[in-house]
């Protein structure tokens, strides 16, 4: 009975040994983009906040209605009925604001689970390259090595083979750094644990973007922006100022002042339309910059891929040297490392180029770092 008791001690110690260290691994689900950005939305505060925003702004809204009795005519004498009529007029526009609020945070979510998606991808891509670039660059050290110690190369050759693979080491560490920082990043939006390691399953696959005209596509972008939308409104509200502005109230600005208050609102909202449109017209030009890169990028890739195959032939009949397969293979890791930088690229800006206020107001955006995935 004792060695039962023991053994079953010794067992349960084992098992939660065993049960802690699975504790500490990171996890590794596999994830969609779409599965990403629904995690995402689930796990923001700010997006919950923004909704308790607009259902407090509705009951703003309804109070505010109860206190209008009738709608005042232009130049009204009523000052009461002016501010209940002004104070609607402000709760309506302030619980659109709230619900349009509420749409452009979705829309920079949604940016930036793109950019960390794929700048998750680009980052595996890069330390890819970077490991293959430091093999090559310590059997490059090999060769001088060898060759300086049979005399047929000099110090200053040795000492640049030793650097460069000191300069590899510092470029994979990097990489690895920042494809570290980057699933932190992106693990705090979906909220996965720090540790985490998910499986970013989609790629994203290359499409031209087709836009029959240009400046009808950017109205449409600048009409459809909540910015731009929030300073037109801005014109509204100055106007009805203007319009139910009573003179014989004391203390109040001078008429002139309501007017200029107006003309402010007016060259405000002329200049974020102007900006937007702007924003996407820069957008579908770096987009179409891209494309053209893309076709360059893609053939560099098959010549790369073709040269690894010959030199690998050379080398298994003795025609080529095994560091001549390795630098093959780094050639072939850097022009793949392109060509995703390139995809990603592409994908995340034409996404932007639908959504240009969630590009201009995404953190990401001013980082550098990019990626998307459909």
């Amino acid at each position: 009975m004792r060695k039962i008791i023991i053994f079953l001690a010794v067992f349960v110690f084992i098992f939660s040994l065993s049960s802690i260290c699975w504790a500490g691994d990171p996890a590794t689900p596999e994830l969609t983009l779409q599965q990403a950005i629904d995690k995402a939305k689930g796990n923001s505060k700010s997006l919950q906040a923004a909704g308790y925003d607009v259902d407090r702004s509705y009951e703003v809204r309804k109070n505010a209605s109860d206190s209008v009795t009738f709608i005042p005519a232009e130049g009204s004498q009523n000052p009461s009925a002016d501010r209940a009529f002004i104070g609607l007029v402000q709760a309506d526009l302030n619980w659109q604001m709230a619900k349009r609020n509420l749409s452009a945070q979705e829309d920079t979510l949604v940016m930036q689970v793109y950019q960390l998606y794929d700048g998750i991808l680009q980052a595996q891509e890069k330390v890819k390259a970077a490991e293959v670039q430091l093999k090559n660059a310590e059997r490059q050290r090999a060769v001088a090595d060898a060759s300086y110690r049979a005399g047929i190369l000099n110090k200053m050759g040795l000492i640049q083979a030793q650097s460069a693979v000191e300069a590899a080491k510092t470029g994979l560490e990097t990489a690895k750094k920042n494809l570290d920082d980057l699933y932190q990043n992106f693990n705090l939006l979906v909220g996965l644990e720090m540790k985490d390691r998910p499986v970013l399953v989609d790629r994203p696959e290359f499409s031209e973007l087709k836009v029959d005209d240009l400046e009808v596509a950017v109205s449409r972008a600048v009409d459809q922006s909540p910015t731009v939308w929030l300073k037109e409104q801005q014109i509204n509200l100055a106007k009805l100022a203007l319009d139910l502005y009573n003179w014989n109230v004391p203390g109040t600005d001078p008429y002139e002042a309501k007017k200029y208050d107006m003309s402010k609102a007016e060259v405000s909202a002329q200049d974020t339309r102007d900006q937007m449109a702007k924003l996407v017209r820069s957008i579908y030009y770096s987009i179409k910059q891209l494309e053209e890169q893309y076709t360059s990028a893609r053939e560099s890739v098959k010549v790369a891929e073709e040269n690894l195959r010959v030199t690998r032939v050379k080398y298994e009949v003795g025609m080529a040297i095994e560091t001549d397969v390795i630098a093959a293979e780094a050639s072939l890791a850097q022009a793949k490392q392109n060509l995703v930088d390139i995809t990603c690229q592409h994908d995340i800006l034409v996404y932007a180029f639908s959504k240009p206020w969630a590009y201009a107001a995404s953190p990401s955006t001013s980082s550098g770092s990019s990626g998307s995935s459909k």
